[in-house]
């Protein structure tokens, strides 16, 4: 008898989400799994994500009979109400505890974290940075925690890439959240001829500042996936130059692009780049300046980090991904039995 899986994600809002990639990625391990051993079914709570969302979910939430729950990010809350023996939990990141209020730092910390990690058997995060921060804001063992990394998906392998635009290249910036660090990269692009395009629905503060700089802009969101690939395609560079990550999707989308990436020379940005992107410090407008420059001005340099990316996102092959899972999968099963 096949094995129910039921994957659980939190409810899609996406007029305001700005990158939407990391909704697709449980979908692609649930797709690629073995058929003969996995029923894999997909659901959404039916709440958002303010105090009172939360409470509405943990009360109205309908699980349906499964063997295995997975838990796919940001509603960690929820293994509150499902079986520990039986759920799995991924944590993206801990950007959540940044809140400005302590109150609601306190309140987030103990829902998401501090909870769900003391509840439950099987935890699975997606970077080493990720599983420290995990470790050093609770009382978690390290051998509770399973390190698989996201994977690429599969709508953006196998590309080919139009020449690159060295007289006014298009510069791709995926994300509008504070960590995304428009702000810097607004003022390093200040004065290069360039276009910047920006996924995500940009705040009235961010326009103002846009246009203060003068920079040449468009702004998109709401893409489906086609879209997405089609802004990767048309890219020259990739800008990723954040404060903070958990992963940073964009960067092995955009080397699997064949697209030039520049981003932060912070963990987990250095590590999942594997080298093959310009590393900036997203705190100096100086540094991601040069990057850009850099980018724009080095052909060989250039080539050679699109190169090193396509050798690099080998090791995020979906398949190979989803094996990972499989293999934590029939570990849980073996164990209820």
């Amino acid at each position: 008898m096949k094995a129910k899986i039921l994957f659980i994600e939190r409810k899609f809002w996406k007029k305001n989400f700005a990158a939407f990639s990391l909704e697709k990625v449980f979908e692609q391990i649930a797709k690629l799994l073995p058929t003969e051993k996995f029923a894999t079914s997909i659901v959404k709570v039916p709440y958002g994500n303010s105090f009172l969302d939360i409470l509405k979910n943990l009360l109205f939430f309908n699980k349906s009979k499964a063997d295995i729950y997975h838990i796919t990010g940001q509603i960690h809350y929820l293994s509150l109400i499902l079986p520990p023996e039986k759920t799995v939990l991924t944590i993206h990141d801990t950007g959540f505890m940044q809140h400005e209020s302590k109150l609601n730092r306190f309140i987030i910390k103990k829902l998401f974290l501090d909870l769900p990690v003391k509840r439950l058997k099987y935890i699975t995060t997606v970077s080493e940075t990720t599983k420290k921060s995990i470790l050093a804001n609770t009382d978690c063992l390290p051998d509770k925690i399973r390190i698989i990394e996201n994977p690429i998906q599969e709508h953006y392998l196998n590309s080919e890439k139009k020449p690159f635009n060295n007289d006014c290249p298009t510069i791709l910036q995926i994300g509008i959240t504070p960590n995304k660090n428009i702000p810097n990269l607004v003022k390093a692009l200040k004065g290069i001829n360039c276009r910047l395009r920006i996924i995500g629905n940009l705040t009235e503060d961010l326009i103002v500042l846009l246009n203060e700089a003068n920079i040449n802009y468009k702004n998109a969101f709401g893409l489906g996936d086609s879209e997405m690939r089609s802004e990767f395609e048309n890219a020259d560079i990739v800008a990723f130059c954040s404060t903070f990550e958990g992963f940073g999707l964009p960067v092995i989308e955009a080397q699997s692009m064949q697209t030039a990436v520049i981003t932060s020379n912070i963990s987990p940005l250095n590590e999942v780049s594997g080298g093959a992107a310009f590393l900036a410090d997203p705190f100096e407008v100086s540094s991601i300046r040069e990057g850009i420059l850099r980018l724009i001005n080095d052909d060989d340099f250039r080539n050679k980090i699109i190169e090193k990316g396509l050798e690099n996102i080998k090791r995020f092959e979906p398949r190979f991904i989803a094996g990972q899972y499989e293999k934590l999968y029939s570990e849980i099963l073996s164990e209820s039995k």
